[in-house]
């Protein structure tokens, strides 16, 4: 699977959860990573997304040469469940957003891959890119959070593996 495809398919989910295999596993077999919206770690991901997020739009609208899987985490609820999903081809006036789908949901069944759908700009809980001149990816301060609960080799490993910095 393509390093920014693997990042990309971590989808988030706003329960705990208890963790059978590595989070490199779930990315590689497009499975969910479970982790509280509320838990800490998750928390400061999302204030950092949310600072960083206007220099983000600013890039991906003008993308550098050699960048490219610009993409947005977004909350969406069926009123029940929370989910949190990638998604790419996104485009926005103001505060209205649109893009496609890029995880299959788990919960939130009004969705499929692919779709395209609107939201808010609160919706927004993370975003990220890849940097093929530097091999990096950035941004993505929810993987960040979610390797905060996996062993410290496992964590980086997966950092090493996609080219992700959690001290961004």
């Amino acid at each position: 699977m393509a390093r920014n495809t693997a990042i990309i398919a971590i989808a988030l989910v706003a329960t705990s959860g208890i963790y059978a295999q590595s989070i490199s596993d779930k990315a590689t077999n497009d499975e969910t990573v479970h982790m509280s919206k509320e838990e800490p770690a998750m928390r400061k991901a999302f204030a950092r997304a949310a600072e960083t997020l206007p220099a983000f739009l600013e890039l991906a609208a003008k993308p550098k040469e050699g960048t490219s899987s610009y993409a947005l985490k977004v909350a969406i609820s069926d009123g029940r469940n929370t989910e949190y999903f990638w998604v790419n081809s996104f485009s926005h006036e103001g505060n209205v957003f649109a893009g496609s789908l890029n995880n299959e949901p788990r919960l939130v069944k009004k969705h499929k891959l692919g779709d395209r759908i609107t939201f808010q700009r609160n919706q927004i809980v993370d975003w990220t890119y890849v940097d093929a001149l530097t091999g990096k990816t950035a941004g993505n301060f929810t993987a960040c959070a979610l390797l905060s609960k996996e062993p410290p080799e496992q964590a980086a490993a997966f950092m090493r593996r996609y080219g992700l910095s959690c001290e961004q």
